[in-house]
């Protein structure tokens, strides 16, 4: 979208959302074409590749994991091989910052925040060994993994060191604060049970 008189984006995100809801609310309705499906594909990936910068274009991108809760298990494919991925990631850590860091405090604004991405990102990794790989390699960067594996041993060589047999220091040493990693921990112990769960799996 261009100057805030622009509102082509809520034309969009009513589309989008007009889509969950025929989908939801009928779903014997027969599905339409193979073309039809692929350019609705095609457009969905492009949405989720688009920047985060305007709040308006944010709001249809959470449309579109709406809508992908829904969507067939091979179009991980597509999304894996489009870049798609990687999108839907950072949306799921913006998300999770939304409830853990700035607490909204209320329940049901907590898991409408999060299980959405939650729930698709998990769906998605079920339905394909290479989307698994991508989200786990954003989740736990490889290059940060020995860097959390050197600061385990020398943390248990610090322990012998000084005689101890358990460390005081609870906190994990490869979850930092304000890791989407340590987010997730904070969520598996969550008041509301739809939040705990999707995060757990």
């Amino acid at each position: 979208p261009g100057d805030p008189a622009d509102r082509r984006s809520d034309l969009a995100l009513e589309i989008l959302r007009s889509l969950f809801a025929m989908d939801a609310g009928k779903p014997s309705m027969p599905l339409p074409s193979n073309d039809t499906m692929t350019q609705i594909g095609m457009m969905l990936c492009v949405i989720l590749r688009l920047s985060n910068a305007d709040v308006r274009v944010y709001q249809c991108k959470l449309a579109v994991v709406t809508l992908l809760l829904n969507a067939p298990g091979e179009y991980s494919g597509y999304l894996a091989s489009h870049d798609g991925i990687k999108p839907l990631v950072n949306i799921m850590a913006y998300q999770l910052s939304t409830v853990v860091v700035e607490r909204t405090a209320n329940s049901a604004e907590d898991a409408a925040a999060v299980v959405p991405i939650l729930l698709v990102l998990r769906k998605l990794c079920q339905s394909n060994s290479a989307v698994l790989q991508m989200v786990k390699n954003e989740v736990f960067p490889p290059e940060l993994e020995d860097r959390f594996a050197e600061k385990g041993a020398a943390e248990m060589a610090k322990m012998q060191s000084d005689g101890q047999s358990k460390a005081k220091n609870m906190a994990p040493l490869d979850a930092p604060r304000g890791t989407v990693r340590w987010k997730l921990i904070r969520l598996m112990t969550w008041i509301d049970s739809s939040v705990k769960r999707s995060a757990c799996e």
